[in-house]
């Protein structure tokens, strides 16, 4: 992709690379190499951006339009996880980064939809050449995971409680 200062601009927006927001030379030399490697793909209105299940090494920026993100029950049916905007500065993905595994989650296009993208490969060759770059977004990515395995596990525990307390009310 080139160079652009509304790109460069939004990306300390996004959680993963907040920790380049301020303005000095190094930040925004970072800045415009994730720019530079970033690939634009455009989605239509009900295309399938991610599939639940499929292998992924891919990190989608939404820079317009709205998705929907979708997981699958036991009983293999799909649910409405959350919507989100362009505008709430998402990105999904972000694990493909670091590992490439199975997608947790299906996200769908709401409406028309640019995503910037950026493969695994690419950022680690990124993150050869910037080592900060890979400390900070890496541990971005890291905090996130451990916010979600603190959600998991209290959602569990609250699913065992319940189990008990079903279990002895009989």
């Amino acid at each position: 992709m080139e160079f652009s200062a509304d790109i460069i601009a939004k990306l300390p927006k996004l959680e993963i690379f907040s920790d380049f927001t301020e303005h000095t030379e190094d930040n925004e030399r970072i800045l415009k190499k994730i720019c530079l490697a970033l690939e634009v793909r455009d989605f239509s209105k009900g295309e399938v951006i991610i599939n639940e299940g499929d292998l992924g090494d891919t990190l989608y920026i939404l820079h317009t339009g709205s998705v929907q993100v979708k997981r699958n029950t036991p009983g293999n049916e799909q649910f409405a996880v959350v919507n989100l905007s362009a505008e709430q500065n998402v990105f999904f993905g972000e694990v493909a980064l670091v590992d490439s595994d199975r997608r947790s989650a299906s996200v769908v296009a709401l409406e028309n939809c640019r995503t910037l993208c950026l493969d695994g490969g690419t950022f680690k060759a990124l993150c050869e050449e910037e080592p900060v770059l890979g400390y900070r977004s890496t541990y971005r990515i890291a905090r996130r995971l451990a916010s979600s395995l603190r959600r998991s596990n209290k959602d569990l525990l609250t699913l065992y409680e319940a189990l008990i307390d079903e279990v002895d009310g009989e």
